[in-house]
């Protein structure tokens, strides 16, 4: 079952810190460099100081070349913040409802959910990931976790719970939020504290039955079950907090998030590359630019298995001739999403890419991906159409994983929100 549980949280104190919009940063894998310096610039403590720490004089400077930080200040700065006032710990366990009030394509929508402390579960049965993680990132985080001993991030889950645990917490959302903030995308976000046992209890019940999908967080939640199996080999197998994680969980059928899509940018595999591997068994249509790439994309029957191309300033649209040809060759008996004939017939056989890490980049940003060619910085990028949520969650389901960075679900919680203590 799904063990969630109310904490005592970590919060940025308002009357140190003003306005929560410049404390609060994006998860740590979607901030560029540039952006990481304007989290910085907004505020002496913004989380971004915490969850993508520059090294320190003294520290390894290879961490900062290869993008992965050092976080051995790290948890000298959280216990100066705590010290300062800046960071506050609730007095009782508690539960928060957080809400995120945004617009997509024109559409003004909200997701809402609750950030719960939830028993980590190996054995993917109540907690089921979606995509396969890469090495490099789970030792990063590992290293962050190490050094701080604080979940400063929750991992993103989703659940088709029929509205039934949301409603034990609904009336709550018509009191005056703790926090209330829009950050620098527009997105409003919106935090209660729940303390009320009994809404607690009430609430835990009915989460119990749920199946939880990890949406967002893969790399986290592989880093959280490292750590605690660390600390159980050092502990005799105690049990403790390092058992559970920050979750944010999110009633998919009520209030849930949009997904979109992770683009790959190839780092040396210009256009023709691409093209002459795929020449047979992909329909090469010229577009006239990558967003009508993405629109006819859109536009394909579910069944089809396609990309869209750029490269060198030309635009193209790619369609499989077979696509029950390609799941065959791939294994499967089932119809395969597009991003698993990308990692599999596609790169991996017909183009010879098996250093995922490496060789390819991942941008949910049509626009910053093409900048990202146009600019050199990557040979040519392969468009994706979104992974429809049912379909993800049916192959979780069965016990499958999908390629890393399958699915960008959207908005993400914000970091800086709540931190959870593990101890």
């Amino acid at each position: 079952m799904v063990a969630a549980a109310p904490f005592r949280g970590l919060r940025f104190d308002p009357d140190v810190v003003g306005d929560h919009a410049q404390v609060t940063a994006p998860p740590y894998d979607v901030i560029s460099p540039e952006a990481r310096d304007a989290y910085e610039a907004m505020s002496p403590y913004n989380v971004v100081r915490l969850i993508l720490a520059r090294p320190g004089q003294d520290d390894d400077p290879e961490a900062e070349r290869d993008g992965t930080g050092d976080y051995r200040n790290v948890a000298g700065l959280l216990a100066r913040w705590q010290a300062e006032g800046v960071l506050r710990r609730d007095i009782s366990t508690c539960l928060y409802v957080y809400e995120e009030l945004y617009e997509l394509r024109g559409a003004r929508r909200v997701q809402r959910g609750v950030l719960a402390s939830v028993a980590l579960d190996d054995t993917g049965t109540w907690v089921v990931p979606h995509e396969r993680t890469m090495a490099a990132p789970v030792a990063d985080r590992l290293r962050l976790l190490e050094a701080t001993g604080v979940n400063l991030s929750p991992v993103f889950g989703v659940y088709a719970g029929g509205g039934g645990p949301a409603a034990v917490l609904d009336g709550v959302t018509a009191t005056e939020p703790a926090l209330d903030c829009a950050d620098e995308t527009g997105v409003r976000h919106r935090l209660w504290v729940v303390a009320d046992p009994d809404r607690i209890a009430a609430w835990r019940e009915r989460m119990a039955s749920q199946r939880v999908l990890i949406a967002d967080g893969h790399h986290r939640y592989r880093t959280s079950l490292a750590y605690r199996d660390a600390v159980r080999a050092a502990n005799g197998d105690r049990p403790g907090p390092w058992d559970e994680l920050l979750m944010f969980l999110v009633d998919a059928d009520l209030h849930g998030p949009a997904v979109l899509a992770i683009h790959r940018l190839l780092a040396d595999l210009d256009g023709a590359a691409v093209l002459a591997g795929l020449e047979g068994d992909f329909d090469a249509r010229p577009a006239a630019s990558p967003a009508e790439a993405e629109r006819h994309l859109g536009g394909l029957p579910e069944e089809a298995v396609a990309f869209g191309l750029y490269s060198g300033g030309r635009s193209w649209l790619l369609v499989a001739r077979d696509p029950a040809g390609l799941a065959a060759e791939a294994g499967r008996d089932r119809r395969m999403l597009d991003v698993e004939v990308l990692h599999g017939p596609v790169l991996s056989k017909r183009l010879g890419v098996s250093d995922f890490e490496g060789r390819v980049g991942y941008e949910s940003d049509l626009a910053a991906a093409v900048a990202a060619v146009d600019q050199g910085a990557a040979a040519s990028v392969l468009i994706l159409r979104p992974a429809r949520f049912a379909a993800v969650a049916e192959i979780a389901a069965g016990g499958e994983t999908l390629p890393q960075k399958t699915t960008f679900f959207y908005p993400k919680p914000r970091d800086g929100l709540v931190l959870r203590p593990l101890d």
